[in-house]
């Protein structure tokens, strides 16, 4: 099987799995590109994930295989370098596979997987340097009184955070960029993060409460070491209920 190569000090795709991706994207609208990363998940350390995006993150690095546009989240590069990504049918199951060089083991499961050593940078990883960004939730009277500090997963917006973490941010659209009502304002680590979209951008005029540093936490990532935010008094639904 020949690969077909971008940057192989990066990824490798094989033939079947850019057709693979091909494919899926043919269906999307919007969200005409692909991240594709690792996250700490499962019984074994780590696990990959891809999802359909309409374009990456601000710290993203971009791969251009045939038409397609992939984005990798800078945590993830030094784990997933050199590795090949392929699609395989295995019997009833098929999907994407990757095969990794710096995969230690894999789980027994085949959802996981551990890492070798690999290159440290000023005393750390990229990906631990990641796990080492925080998320501060100011004090608000009714979602978190006392306000609340915590470690962020690597890529997870504000609004996911908040949600593993027991603060019940309103959602009304389910994370889709389709209402306020997740709507923060961000203290500090404001001008780091990604711009907002033409869409949040639109959705954030009509947002109580609004601000300069306005932002809705289900497009928002951090990226400082700490983000601070401020959730306001009121949903624009809440504003509406009390008139």
């Amino acid at each position: 099987m020949n690969p077909k190569k971008h940057k192989p000090e990066v990824l490798n795709f094989t033939t079947k799995a850019i057709a693979h991706f091909k494919h899926k994207l043919s269906a999307q609208g919007k969200e005409n590109k692909i991240r594709l990363g690792v996250k700490k998940s499962g019984c074994n350390g780590f696990s990959y994930y891809f999802e359909f995006v309409s374009r990456g993150n601000k710290t993203d690095k971009v791969l251009k295989v045939d038409d397609m546009e992939f984005f990798i989240p800078s945590d993830s590069i030094e784990i997933l370098s050199g590795s090949q990504v392929d699609f395989t049918i295995e019997g009833l199951n098929q999907g994407i596979k990757f095969i990794n060089p710096n995969a230690s083991a894999v789980c027994g499961c085949g959802e996981s997987f551990t890492v070798n050593s690999l290159p440290e940078k000023d005393g750390s990883n990229n990906l631990a340097a990641a796990q080492k960004k925080k998320l501060k939730i100011l004090p608000h009277k009714d979602l978190c009184p006392d306000g609340l500090e915590f470690d962020l997963e690597p890529d997870e917006t504000i609004l996911d955070a908040c949600l593993r973490n027991g603060i019940r941010l309103e959602h009304a659209c389910e994370k889709a960029c389709a209402c306020t009502t997740c709507h923060v304002i961000v203290k500090e680590g404001f001008e780091n993060l990604e711009d907002a979209s033409d869409e949040e951008e639109d959705l954030l005029d009509k947002a109580w409460g609004l601000q300069p540093n306005s932002r809705l936490s289900c497009q928002a990532y951090p990226v400082d070491e700490v983000t601070v935010i401020e959730i306001p008094k009121y949903t624009i639904n809440q504003v509406s209920e009390l008139t």
